[in-house]
C-alpha cells in the first residue's frame, strides 16, 4: 500500500504542510480546517515543561526578552563560562513554567549556539559561590537578586 499524501504540522514554527493529490487533500480538508480553528481559539503556550527548554523568543511580564542567540552574543568579550551559564540559566528560567532551570537546560541553550563549556556543573558552582543563583528543589536553580544585578552589568539592554 502506498501513501497518497502526507500532512506535517509544526506548532513550534507555526507551519502546516499538506502534500498529495487533490483527493487526499479534499479527504482531510475539513479535519485540517477544524484543527486550525481550534489552534486559533486556543493557542499553544511557548512555555516549557520541567523537561524542556524554550526556544525562539521569550515573553515575560515586562515584555519580550528576545532571542537567546542575540542576548548571548551581546555579552562582552571577557565573559566567563560562568557568565555564559548565568545568561543561559536566566533565559531558561524566564521560559520555564516553574520559574527555575537545570544546569542541563542552560547547557542545551549554549550548545545550540555552538558554545561548549568544558564543565557546565563547575560554571554553576561558580555562580552558586558568587551567590548569583540558588537551589530551588532537587536539580532546579533560580537566578538570585545578586545574579540579576550581575546580569545588568553584563547585558545593559536587558
Amino acid at each position: 500500500m502506498t501513501a497518497d499524501g502526507r500532512i506535517r504540522i509544526s506548532l513550534a514554527s507555526s507551519e502546516l504542510e499538506v502534500e498529495g493529490n487533490l483527493e487526499f487533500i479534499e479527504r482531510y480538508e475539513k479535519s485540517i480546517k477544524d484543527m486550525l480553528r481550534r489552534l486559533d481559539e486556543q493557542p499553544v503556550s511557548a512555555k516549557t515543561t520541567r523537561n524542556g527548554v524554550g526556544a525562539g523568543r521569550v515573553v515575560v511580564r515586562g515584555g519580550e526578552v528576545g532571542d537567546f542567540g542575540e542576548i548571548l552574543h551581546s555579552l562582552p568579550r571577557g565573559a566567563t563560562g560562568s557568565d555564559q551559564m548565568l545568561v543561559a540559566g536566566w533565559y531558561a528560567q524566564k521560559s520555564a513554567t516553574d520559574d527555575a532551570f537545570t544546569t542541563g537546560d542552560g547547557n542545551k541553550l549554549l550548545v545550540g549556539q555552538g558554545i561548549k563549556l568544558s564543565n557546565a556543573s563547575q560554571a554553576m558552582r561558580g555562580n552558586l559561590a558568587a551567590k548569583r543563583v540558588f537551589k530551588v528543589a532537587g536539580d532546579r536553580w533560580r537566578v538570585s537578586k545578586q545574579g540579576e544585578e550581575h546580569l545588568k552589568t553584563l547585558l545593559p539592554s536587558q
